[in-house]
């Protein structure tokens, strides 16, 4: 009789503990991660690729605003983005490769616009120059999309006078941001990685 009692002392001494709560400590708050926005250049001529090119792609000029020479190069990009659709004020940059030991010359161009909507008006204004009104081929469409930094460009087809070759470039909007490589090569891996490597 004497064990059951000290069994049933020991169960409500255990069952009384339970029910104390002990103070509330500080919890701290978690804070909230930012969400990461893309990394856009804080110089516009950072958007193009100097360094690791790919393929045989050698950088020999990145002209701008401040380049000494005849060219404009905003006036002259503007006249690349011309059309029915506003694209405002530009600040531009170019860079010019060889590949193929000169075999081609393949433009960079990046675009830096007042807001996101005229950058989407320039790609739309490019798209729709009248150069690019008939296909290249009649096997070959003149536009294409593909997919490359988890954004959409466009690639653009063309076919050189006299060649039968097609060269591959692209032209795409991120921001507020333009990028254009042009005329591209007949190596579409190539030009594609030069692409992938614009705006980074």
């Amino acid at each position: 009789m004497k064990a059951i009692k000290i069994m049933m002392i020991i169960l409500l001494a255990v069952a009384a503990c339970a029910c104390i709560v002990p103070d509330e400590q500080d919890v701290p708050t978690p804070t909230q991660t930012p969400v990461q926005t893309p990394v856009m250049p804080q110089n516009i001529a950072d958007a193009i690729p100097t360094e690791n090119l790919p393929g045989t792609f050698k950088l020999v000029a990145l002209v701008d605003e401040n380049t000494p020479g005849s060219m404009n190069i905003t006036e002259e990009v503007l006249s690349t983005i011309a059309g029915n659709l506003s694209v405002g004020e530009i600040k531009a940059v170019q860079g010019v490769y060889d590949f193929e030991a000169k075999t081609y010359s393949v433009s960079v161009i990046a675009i830096e616009c007042t807001d996101s909507v005229n950058a989407a008006n320039a790609v739309e204004n490019y798209k729709n120059n009248p150069d690019f009104a008939k296909p290249p081929s009649q096997t070959v469409s003149r536009f294409g999309t593909v997919t490359f930094n988890e954004h959409e460009a466009t690639e653009v087809r063309r076919r050189p006078l006299g060649s039968d070759d097609i060269r591959y470039g692209y032209v795409w909007s991120n921001g507020n941001f333009v990028f254009i490589v042009e005329p591209g090569t007949d190596d579409r891996v190539a030009s594609m990685k030069l692409a992938a490597m614009t705006g980074h």
